[in-house]
């Protein structure tokens, strides 16, 4: 693409210098057309080249007419400011349906963002910071009541009603339940320690979504989701467990990676020890905290 915006400002500066001879200003329509169509050319296939390589299943179509109401559009200094603030705006939608599992309230969106842009006195920085303190808990609300969220956390529920009748489970007061399938030995991990472990992270529909692989992966227990954290300071090394975590000691509303909102994760763990290597745990795993 910079290539392409390199050979553009090279034909733009040919305009310039073609506007400046004997001829007049506007040169002759035949010429326009020619270099209208010559960038015409050059700008599909550089673009269809760029929009392939981001995603290969992209709706040409669908893309053309995002190109032509945008390049067709006014191109005063007012409306294109407009225009890019506008898609901040979208990208914003996008985001919150996504995080949420609903779309925005568009009409009282852009009422309310109407009524701040056109304030005569512009909002003082303080009154700023006490509308963004409103959005956090906002926004953990509107999660928690998505459909997602709401079928989720009902079918967690269930889940763990139905392993009650199992006696083979302890139940925590947090609300985590786990079998032992190995005591092992020593003394009990602390939540400052960086543990060695062996892991299947499986949905209650038995599918799994992640495993260690063949070998142990440290794990700062300050780092977890609280509900792995907890599990890990029950057990010794050499301890082999299988634990079912609840959605609000796993990843909540928000979920993570591949794990949906408010779900109930079961998890089975055998600890190998601590970590006493100088490299740090690994950052990124499915039992981490985002």
């Amino acid at each position: 693409m910079k290539k392409i915006l390199a050979i553009a400002a090279a034909g733009l500066l040919t305009i310039g210098f073609v506007g400046c001879n004997s001829k007049g200003a506007a040169g002759s329509s035949e010429s326009m057309d020619s270099l209208s169509m010559a960038f015409g050319d050059l700008y599909g296939a550089g673009m269809g080249q760029q929009l392939r390589g981001m995603d290969s299943t992209i709706n040409m179509e669908k893309a053309l007419k995002g190109i032509e109401y945008i390049a067709n559009a006014d191109t005063s200094k007012n409306f294109m400011a407009g225009l890019q603030l506008g898609m901040q705006i979208a990208q914003l939608y996008q985001g919150i349906e996504q995080q949420c599992g609903m779309p925005m309230n568009k009409s009282l969106f852009m009422k309310h963002l109407r009524d701040g842009l056109m304030k005569a006195t512009p909002m003082g920085q303080e009154d700023m910071m006490a509308l963004q303190s409103k959005i956090e808990p906002l926004l953990k609300k509107t999660m928690e009541q998505s459909p997602k969220a709401i079928a989720n956390k009902k079918k967690g529920e269930e889940y763990m009603s139905k392993i009650k009748s199992d006696k083979s489970y302890t139940f925590t007061k947090s609300g985590i339940a786990y079998k032992v399938l190995a005591a092992g030995e020593g003394k009990n991990f602390s939540d400052s320690d960086v543990v060695k472990v062996n892991y299947v992270g499986r949905h209650i529909d038995g599918t799994e979504f992640d495993k260690s692989g063949d070998n142990p992966v440290p794990f700062n227990l300050k780092q977890v989701i609280p509900g792995f954290a907890e599990m890990i300071q029950l057990m010794k090394p050499g301890s082999k467990v299988t634990v079912v975590i609840p959605g609000e000691l796993a990843y909540g509303p928000e979920g993570n990676r591949g794990i949906e909102p408010n779900e109930t994760l079961i998890f089975d763990i055998e600890t190998v020890g601590l970590d006493d290597s100088p490299k740090p745990a690994r950052p990124v795993m499915p039992a981490m905290k985002k």
